[in-house]
């Protein structure tokens, strides 16, 4: 039985709501969300609807592109970021509204591989220093636990579901503006940051979330999708480079050029920094990626 109304039925949770893995959930101002506990570390997902038939406006502009003040960053999004397009979100999918934190990860795995986990903060630190191939180990460990509830639903967004639900319906550089503005993300505005410092991520809900309730689409850590990488997404032709997958969102030692919702970039499978992170989804079924393992 369906408790939606016919109207806007196909924009509902697959399999109703709520989901059978959620130990709460609700409707607030942002949408509905639900709760994946594990191991008694919480979750929250957002509910990201799929887009209107014509799809969302993905990429950038050149007027935005131009923006750019570093010659050599503004090269390199003018070769891999595109003119927007309507690019269609089907069908809705949960994400989760932070990054993965250190004390979600530990919960999965029974270890932290943080550069950062000294800090008090540290379990709402997002958990950094993970390979493309760690978090496909702990998307394995979710498959291999049934008493999880996500029956093997759980996987990376795509990057044009990560584009989509980071813009929440926003067709600006960020979801506030096309300005940056560093009371809103953590990214290296000021050019002062360094690898040994101290201290570089933040909780992951420190700053305000975007438009759907999500946080940390901006900065923070870099956040590895689904994707092969491929040098342009609107060109039929592009092969996969390597064993490489895309990364978005920018962090905290990247520039706010970086952190805009159409910047690209992509790293080899096996690597690992201090800036470098991910959050995970959860839909009716994760192929694997396309051309990869």
């Amino acid at each position: 039985m369906s408790y939606w109304p016919a109207e806007v039925r196909d924009r509902a949770p697959l399999g109703d709501f709520p989901p059978a893995w959620a130990s709460a959930w609700g409707d607030d101002r942002y949408g509905l969300w639900a709760d994946l506990v594990v191991n008694g570390v919480v979750q929250r997902m957002r509910w990201i609807e799929p887009s209107m038939p014509g799809g969302f406006l993905m990429g950038s502009t050149q007027k935005e592109r131009d923006a750019i003040k570093d010659k050599d960053f503004r090269s390199w999004a003018n070769e891999r970021e595109s003119e927007p397009r309507l690019v269609p979100i089907k069908p809705g999918f949960w994400l989760a509204d932070t990054p993965c934190t250190q004390a979600f990860w530990l919960a999965v795995m029974g270890e932290n591989p943080s550069h950062f986990n000294e800090d008090a903060a540290a379990p709402r630190l997002p958990v950094e220093n993970v390979s493309w191939n760690d978090v496909e180990r702990f998307v394995l460990t979710f498959a291999a636990t049934p008493a999880w509830g996500t029956d093997g639903r759980l996987c990376l967004p795509t990057e044009a579901e990560w584009e989509y639900a980071c813009r929440a319906d926003t067709l600006t550089a960020y979801w506030w503006g096309d300005s940056f503005d560093p009371a809103l993300a953590n990214v290296d505005h000021t050019r002062q940051k360094r690898f040994g410092d101290k201290q570089g991520t933040t909780p992951v809900d420190r700053f305000p979330p975007n438009p759907w309730g999500l946080f940390d689409m901006h900065g923070n850590v870099w956040e590895w999708c689904r994707d092969p990488w491929r040098k342009r997404l609107d060109d039929p032709d592009a092969q996969p480079e390597g064993d490489a997958f895309a990364v978005r969102g920018g962090s905290w030692i990247a520039r706010p050029g970086h952190a805009r919702a159409a910047f690209r970039f992509g790293r080899p499978a096996a690597y690992r920094h201090q800036f470098l992170g991910f959050r995970f989804a959860l839909r009716s079924s994760c192929p694997g990626p396309e051309g990869g393992a």
